[in-house]
């Protein structure tokens, strides 16, 4: 963890910044959370995920040499460096708290309302996480981008079917992914959803013709071990931030079985207090 202080003899004021490594390997620069940034999140009518990017691209002071860090810049960014990026913000502007408390609300056997109060330990204050890989000379390697224009350009895969020999191309996932899963309804999200946020093509060259065309997986035809094989590629290539927690059920002693949470939709890891 570094922390840079910059004085400003124009206003007297301290600004502290904070640089670290996206997943990618890119460093990032940040500032602090402020209420301006609560606001930013609660205020109009625009989706949660276009206010989120208003934020991180106003806190966001520089990733590798690039400071035009705009909502734009953000949504190409890939996910899980987005992600690594929002979890150092929030734990730094807490100076990197050991433990993530919130309260969990559940009704007991008479139906009454309880509050059950959840402290999750996190090691060196700060969520897991498993880097980008690239391919090096013997393999998938950690990725060490200094430039996130590299990033950009190496953020698409090739790889070959193992049971129908196609060669296919996906995305790892960015922010224009994302917005495929969001815009697809719920009644009609499914296993492939997930695939499909990758933009997943193969290549076909037409008889007499000297170029390949890119068309999309149908993933129905897939086989099992072609569907899987992509599956498995996706996993190796992405890196991962893990902000789900397990923790026991207050009435496990009832047979309740445990809980899961992904911490991003839980209301203190914006607003801590959880007075909202």
């Amino acid at each position: 963890m570094i922390i840079i202080r910059v004085f400003s003899l124009k206003k007297n004021t301290m600004e502290t910044t904070h640089v670290f490594n996206l997943l990618s390997g890119v460093e990032c620069e940040v500032k602090e959370l402020t209420g301006k940034h609560q606001k930013m999140l609660t205020a109009g009518s625009k989706d949660f995920e276009k206010k989120l990017s208003a934020m991180l691209s106003d806190v966001i002071v520089r990733i590798g040499d690039e400071r035009q860090i705009d909502e734009e810049f953000i949504k190409g960014m890939l996910s899980c460096d987005k992600k690594k990026a929002l979890v150092e913000i929030r734990q730094f502007s807490l100076g990197f708290e050991e433990t993530f408390s919130f309260t969990y609300d559940y009704r007991d056997l008479d139906n009454t309302k309880q509050t059950h109060e959840v402290n999750v330990h996190l090691e060196d204050g700060n969520f897991p996480s498993r880097t980008v890989k690239r391919e090096g000379e013997e393999g998938l390697v950690d990725a060490d981008y200094t430039d996130y224009a590299d990033v950009l350009e190496n953020k698409d895969k090739f790889i070959t079917l193992p049971r129908s020999g196609k060669e296919v191309r996906f995305t790892m996932l960015d922010g224009r992914g994302e917005a495929i899963g969001s815009a697809a309804k719920k009644a009609d999200r499914s296993s492939h959803t997930l695939l499909k946020m990758r933009r997943p093509v193969y290549f076909h060259k037409k008889e007499g013709g000297n170029e390949a065309v890119p068309i999309q997986l149908d993933l129905d035809e897939l086989s099992y071990m072609d569907i899987e094989h992509l599956r498995k590629e996706i996993k190796l290539h992405e890196g991962f931030v893990d902000t789900e927690i397990v923790f026991e059920h207050p009435n496990s002693e009832l047979g309740e079985d445990d809980l899961r949470e992904d911490v991003l939709g839980i209301t203190a890891f914006f607003f801590p207090s959880e007075a909202l």
